[in-house]
């Protein structure tokens, strides 16, 4: 009898949730952020927005909320992220995330359309990059697309790699590329990152990466000629002895317009002294830039006045940046104290 007034009064709470989920998503569609333009800058003021909270701002209907609070903050940039363990969005040449994104959605587009409403470019982010996950179904799909070493192992950094100079792993990033290309036509922009590249303990994959990349822009750019080709690498040396990738060779080909190198440091003085390291000097004239700040994990938070610090010397130095993640520098889990808030929205 218990047991069965239990079970009665859970069922009722979970449809009490179900219906008040429902309302708030009825409310919210019907209650849209209104339309803002950000300050017009060349300078890059981004944001990357992770596959998980792209799916909570899709499902809640918050997209258009989060948009326009960048807008007003004078954000010009939203790199949304699309390609990690599948794509967020139909594709007929990838498998689809299901797990982050649900059928009948299409977070890629929903970002497009409010970040038209709010003024900001929005970039297509492929965080995977030639990476998967060995039950992936892509490598289940295709086992003869996976690296292994001269010692036979598969799985570094945790994930499994695929081959650049595999025809048929060429074939698939040129049509996924220039399907999401050709597809969306108010599309701002596709990055790549620093998974755009091969683990050393591959062998050196330089030359294939950059023959690659040079195949797949050369496409995207006959399908849509105004989409901007992003980068988000490490520093150079550190980009070439981890994952051989030459980014310094795709700037001098003309093969990307927009480089956005992450500099996730603990203090602003090994930012400072980073970016005095740096190339980018060299590079300016070449390429927009932009330096990519770490706001911390959901668990380990940067605190909100050393951000401040960082962008700062960002700023001092003359270049744009973009913060990493949304989440724990803009988004709900970030708000503890009000004060806090005012003083980090005043100094962005």
């Amino acid at each position: 009898m218990i047991a069965k007034f239990i079970t009665k009064q859970i069922k009722k709470l979970i449809l009490l949730f179900i219906v008040a989920f429902l309302i708030f998503i009825f409310f919210s569609r019907i209650t849209t952020a209104p339309n803002h333009t950000p300050i017009k800058s060349e300078v890059i003021k981004g944001v990357w927005l992770t596959h998980i909270g792209n799916a909570f701002l899709t499902y809640t209907s918050l997209t258009d909320n989060a948009f326009y609070q960048l807008s007003r903050l004078n954000y010009n940039r939203v790199y949304v992220d699309v390609y990690n363990n599948g794509t967020t969005y139909s594709s007929k040449y990838a498998p689809r995330n299901y797990l982050l994104s649900l059928p009948f959605t299409n977070p890629l587009k929903t970002a497009i359309r409010e970040g038209k409403r709010q003024g900001l470019k929005v970039y297509a982010w492929y965080e995977h990059g030639m990476m998967t996950f060995g039950n992936a179904e892509l490598a289940r799909q295709h086992p003869d697309w996976i690296l292994a070493t001269a010692n036979n192992e598969k799985q570094i950094d945790n994930h499994w790699w695929l081959d650049p100079e595999n025809p048929s792993v060429q074939q698939y990033f040129v049509n996924l590329f220039t399907e999401v290309a050709a597809s969306y036509p108010d599309l701002d922009g596709i990055q790549v990152d620093d998974h755009w590249g091969i683990p050393i303990q591959f062998g050196d994959k330089s030359a294939a990466m950059t023959e690659l990349t040079q195949k797949i822009v050369e496409s995207i750019r006959n399908a849509n000629p105004d989409l901007i080709i992003s980068l988000s690498p490490n520093p150079l040396g550190f980009s070439r002895k981890k994952y051989a990738q030459d980014w310094l060779v795709w700037i001098k080909a003309g093969v990307i317009d927009e480089l956005v190198m992450q500099l996730y440091r603990p203090t602003s003085q090994e930012v400072a002294l980073a970016i005095d390291n740096s190339i980018l000097s060299k590079v300016k004239q070449d390429v927009d830039i932009g330096i990519g700040i770490y706001a911390g994990s959901l668990t380990n938070q940067k605190p909100l006045a050393e951000i401040q610090k960082q962008l700062e010397v960002v700023k001092q130095h003359g270049y744009g940046y973009a913060i990493f993640p949304w989440e724990t520098s803009l988004g709900l889990v970030r708000w503890k104290k009000q004060k806090q808030k005012e003083n980090y929205l005043k100094a962005i």
